[in-house]
């Protein structure tokens, strides 16, 4: 049975005799200690992420929407490269197409036009499977001003490597004006391409025969549910004045996430606002839809609530047009982990990651608080007026964190990762609240707290070693060093985007005695032997990991913790790690005080400028009774042209750095008179500054007629 560490019981310590041990800083030390930090940033919206472990290469790819993509070596750094199509000519062979310049939409349509795979195996036998034309599927109904590029229309791509093919496969949506999208396999030798059209996976949007431009002719309907003379009824539902929408029904096909479970099977998830996320298993033969898997409908009992169907497969989250989009699943310790991201991606749309958790690949997912993935009634989920909360809160939109010169806002359509190094990682793109719609990736470790479920680091991936078994095991430095001023965000659901509302931090203390103060008021203690945190605040428990980790942009290490609540709130604290913190004092401070200065009044010595609440600063002095410990000059104590030596002494944690400043102190001149031994007035009359009478005084300060004077 784990035993809960207090650190109250680390208060007790210094009684004991038992004081930690002091490490000193010199001043070269800190100059080398740090430095700013750039990264090499790109743009792709709705990262997905992908490690290549066939080529020799060995890189992290991502790639988005409109043909974004990226590479990195170190998931920190990512450069911009390009991908490659392939058209299939009517023999069956394929050319290479140029996708810049005047012929970039006349390629990209012909790409999408004719698909490689002309057979499927179904029911035991091969059959046709035609030719499905997915640039004329998704371009049939033109938008209001009669435009389509499909450029601009392919969305969120994932991809996979797939052995059974040795081949890369990209799931990509095209997406219509009218719910009319298809969500496309493409594969490759290699992630960069050149990517073939080998055929569709999912179509949505198919009508009845009196709209050819998306009749359900056209699509692979009846490859999966047989041959009919008419669409059913539960699939006709297209647009009209009666509200009879497609979304009320059914799912827009977009956003797919392709993943493969713990015992070999392939899936796809795909969907969106409307009728929500859906599943479907994967052939690994050839990547394409398993046309031999067959799901009941429920249509009949649940109308708009239904969730499995024979097309469609099973639902799995959102529906009834509740927010909810860019599903990815991924399988981290015990569970398949959904992450959806609610809201709009607009900068002011209120964008943010939620998380559920399933222990089957296929659902049922739910949130900390055991509520389903699901809706069966409109509801508002994001936003200051949302009267639903489900799903963990990963992040959202703050501010002001760290050295940030700029908020993050909108952060979502995110990916994740459990790498071959050991580590999670969350990589999703964020927009800013600088007045543009620029993007960019970021890229956070994740860690799995005692209760199962996602933290995310405070701070962006920089290099750490850490991982899920580093949380395991014990604390890497002591308690003298962890406690202390904390900054910490909590980010709350109901975020007021409208008005671009951003978490700022606020300020704790955390207590040798186990106790929180400040902003939150609480109590928090460490899992013995582990990094696992349990932190209460504001009447509120979080669970989570407490860490070393760097800090973004200044290459600082912190001690962070991040942290989940039983309803979903994520919290996240930091403060710079002692040593580096001293190391920032050390680099910006300023002392009231030189070397060989001439002192003839009060020093401000408590002046000194201190840049972190968990550094302290204190003075000593070798002649307390001329400057004492806070610069208080006492003239009438210096007997002559004295050097006093200042020490000072900074102090953060276990560390400390100290220097001496010797100043020179004269008396008071407007307090001495110059005069001589020679003149007789004086003879006899002069006392010491004990108050003894000197017959015969020689150079030095002495009391002559109540006047302190200088006799040379």
């Amino acid at each position: 049975m784990k035993k809960q560490l207090s650190a109250l019981l680390l208060s007790f310590l210094p009684l004991l005799g038992l004081q930690a041990q002091e490490t000193e800083l010199t001043t070269t030390q800190a100059r080398t200690l740090y430095k700013a930090v750039t990264k090499k940033r790109v743009s792709v919206h709705d990262p997905s992420v992908v490690y290549d472990s066939v080529s020799v290469t060995k890189r992290y790819y991502i790639i988005g929407s409109h043909r974004g993509i990226a590479n990195s070596t170190d998931m920190q750094n990512w450069t911009g490269v390009t991908e490659s199509f392939a058209r299939v000519n009517d023999d069956g062979s394929t050319t290479t197409v140029a996708t810049s310049g005047s012929q970039m939409e006349a390629n990209l349509r012909r790409v999408f036009s004719r698909h490689r795979t002309t057979t499927i195996w179904k029911g035991g036998q091969e059959v046709p499977f035609g030719n499905y034309d997915a640039t004329e599927w998704c371009r049939a109904i033109p938008d209001d001003h009669g435009n389509w590029d499909i450029n601009g229309v392919m969305w969120a791509p994932d991809m996979v490597w797939n052995p059974v093919m040795q081949k890369w496969c990209q799931y990509l949506s095209l997406n219509g004006n009218a719910w009319n999208s298809v969500i496309v396999l493409l594969t490759a030798n290699k992630l960069t391409g050149p990517w073939v059209y080998e055929g569709p996976v999912v179509y949505s949007g198919f009508r009845s025969p009196t709209d050819e431009r998306v009749s359900w002719k056209k699509t692979d309907l009846e490859m999966v549910i047989g041959e009919v003379s008419a669409l059913p009824s539960r699939y006709n539902h297209p647009s009209n004045a009666n509200s009879q929408m497609w979304g009320d029904w059914w799912p827009n096909n977009i956003d797919p996430t392709v993943f493969y479970d713990e015992e070999g099977q392939l899936w796809i998830a795909y969907g969106s606002w409307s009728g929500g996320i859906w599943m479907l298993q994967l052939n690994e033969e050839n990547g394409l839809r398993d046309y031999d898997v067959s799901y009941p409908s429920d249509y009949s009992a649940k109308g708009k609530q239904c969730t499995s169907d024979p097309y469609f497969g099973k639902r799995i989250a959102g529906g009834c047009y509740v927010s909810g989009e860019g599903p990815y699943i991924e399988h981290i310790g015990d569970y398949y982990y959904l992450f959806m991201s609610y809201g709009g991606f607009a900068p002011d749309g209120g964008y943010e990651m939620r998380v559920f958790r399933s222990e089957k690949p296929d659902g049922p997912y739910k949130d900390p608080q055991g509520r389903s993935a699901q809706f069966t009634n409109w509801v508002l989920n994001y936003g200051k007026n949302a009267t639903d909360k489900r799903g963990e809160k990963i992040m959202g939109a703050y501010n002001k964190w760290g050295f940030m010169t700029v908020g993050e806002c909108a952060q979502g359509h995110n990916s994740i990762i459990s790498a071959p190094d050991g580590r999670t990682y969350l990589v999703y793109h964020t927009k800013f609240n600088n007045g543009t719609f620029g993007h960019q990736v970021r890229t956070h470790q994740v860690f799995i707290n005692k209760n199962g479920w996602p933290v995310a680091a405070p701070f962006e991936y920089n290099g750490e070693e850490l991982s899920d078994e580093t949380m395991k095991q014990p604390l890497p430095f002591g308690t003298d060093d962890l406690v202390g001023t904390y900054d910490v965000m909590v980010h709350k659901y109901n975020m007021d985007h409208n008005n671009m509302e951003e978490v700022t931090p606020k300020q704790i203390v955390l207590n040798a005695d186990g106790t929180v103060r400040g902003a939150y008021t609480g109590t928090w203690s460490i899992d013995e032997g582990t990094c696992y945190l349990t932190i209460r605040m504001g009447g509120i428990s979080y669970s989570g990991v407490l860490f070393e980790e760097v800090m973004d942009e200044q290459n600082l290490h912190a001690i962070s913790f991040t942290a989940c609540s039983a309803s979903g709130i994520n919290v996240w604290g930091y403060k710079r790690h002692p040593k580096y913190a001293l190391a920032w004092q050390l680099n910006n401070q300023k002392v009231p005080v030189r070397n060989n200065q001439t002192v003839k009044a009060d020093l401000d010595l408590d002046g000194v400028w201190l840049g972190d609440d968990n550094v302290s600063a204190s003075w000593t002095s070798s002649h307390p009774d001329i400057i004492d410990e806070h610069g208080h000059f006492n003239a009438a104590a210096v007997p002559s042209l004295t050097d006093v030596t200042l020490t000072l002494r900074i102090t953060a944690g276990t560390y400390y750095w100290q220097q001496d400043y010797t100043v020179k102190v004269a008396p008071d001149p407007s307090a001495i008179h110059d005069v001589t031994p020679a003149q007789p007035q004086f003879a006899g009359v002069a006392y010491d500054l004990k108050g003894h009478r000197v017959d015969n005084p020689r150079s030095g300060l002495y009391i002559i007629s109540g006047k302190l004077t200088l006799i040379k």
